[in-house]
Order: C-alpha cells, then sequence, then structure tokens
C-alpha cells in the first residue's frame, strides 16, 4: 500500500491539480472581468456660443506678437466700429413701404 505522500506526489495528481488551479484561475478573472457593469455616459453639457466681441478678443489674444492695436489706430478700424454703433440700422421694411399696384392679368383683345 502508498502512502497519501506518495499519493500526492505522482504526476498524474499533480498533473490534475495543476490543470484545476489554471482552470479556476481563468474562470475568475473571466468572471471578473465580464461581471462589471459599465459605467453610465457622463454627458457634457452643450457649448454656448461665442458672441462676436468674445471671438474677437480670443483672436486677438492667441496673436500676441502682431501689434493689433496700432494696426486699428493707423486705419482707424476702432473708429470705424464707434461710426457704426451711433448710426441706427435702417430696416428693410421702412425703406421699401410703396403702395402695391394693381396688376391686369386679361389678355388684350
Amino acid at each position: 500500500m502508498r502512502s497519501l505522500a506518495e499519493i500526492l506526489r505522482s504526476s498524474r495528481i499533480m498533473m490534475r491539480r495543476t490543470c484545476s488551479i489554471a482552470l479556476t484561475l481563468t474562470a475568475l478573472l473571466a468572471g471578473a472581468g465580464c461581471a462589471r457593469t459599465p459605467h453610465p455616459a457622463t454627458e457634457t453639457p452643450a457649448r454656448l456660443k461665442d458672441s462676436a466681441p468674445e471671438k474677437i478678443a480670443a483672436q486677438r489674444a492667441a496673436a500676441p506678437g502682431l501689434n493689433l492695436e496700432s494696426e486699428d489706430q493707423r486705419w482707424g478700424i476702432e473708429a470705424a466700429r464707434e461710426r457704426r454703433r451711433a448710426t441706427p440700422p435702417e430696416t428693410p421694411s421702412s425703406a421699401t413701404a410703396t403702395k402695391p399696384q394693381a396688376v391686369d392679368i386679361k389678355k388684350p383683345q
């Protein structure tokens, strides 16, 4: 009769033990990888559109070496902006407020 130590040291038992440990670890890793629920998608808030003055300011801040202020003074750009702001915009309906005329569509005889 063989002792318990001899049985446990036999190659067939060791092979069975190694395979069972490997299968158990594989099953645990697969289960741990699949068992997690996906994180809920965090939605970013809708971005607000920049206004025209904000766009101009951002473009000027992005190019500090161009001396834009001196060029504006040289060409009078700021003065033109002030003149444009001072004059009220013309509405298209008041410029063409003419009375509609009747049109005769009958064929002349």
